[in-house]
């Protein structure tokens, strides 16, 4: 979970719900990276053993094409979470939107060899190859 969740406390939540999936939520580090580059996160999810990153709106990073190359390059997806300004800090929201969606979510990560970036909203999980993002925006 990067810095934009993990200040919610949810970890406990969802993992209480993950289990059943097989899904572990653990929050970033933030004593120990605190001001990390973008493009320095997927490496520091890679070192913690996470499969995916779980953010807020990742179409927001500043330097979109070095932060996607670096997560194709470290092996690690992203679960992005498109959410409403106003709920950004209700974490009731964010729970009730992620377990909706945690069968797909865990499905599509447990089953793909590469990097995809999982969009859910409340409505739904789709997921979409990283690389294929890269080579359709950037080529």
């Amino acid at each position: 979970m990067d810095e934009n969740v993990s200040g919610l406390r949810l970890a406990d939540i969802l993992n209480a719900y993950g289990e059943q999936y097989g899904c572990t939520f653990v929050t970033f580090p933030a004593a120990a990276h605190k001001g990390a580059p973008d493009e320095d996160v997927p490496g520091i999810a890679r070192e913690l053993g996470a499969t995916a990153l779980l953010s807020i709106n990742v179409t927001d990073f500043g330097a979109k094409e070095q932060y996607f190359r670096a997560l194709v390059a470290a092996g690690v997806s992203v679960v992005s979470l498109k959410i409403r300004n106003n709920d950004t800090g209700d974490r009731e929201y964010i729970t009730n939107t992620l377990t909706k969606h945690l069968r797909k979510i865990a499905k599509t990560l447990n089953s793909t060899e590469e990097s995809v970036v999982i969009s859910v909203d409340k409505s739904r999980a789709r997921p979409a190859s990283l690389q294929e993002i890269l080579d359709k925006e950037f080529f």
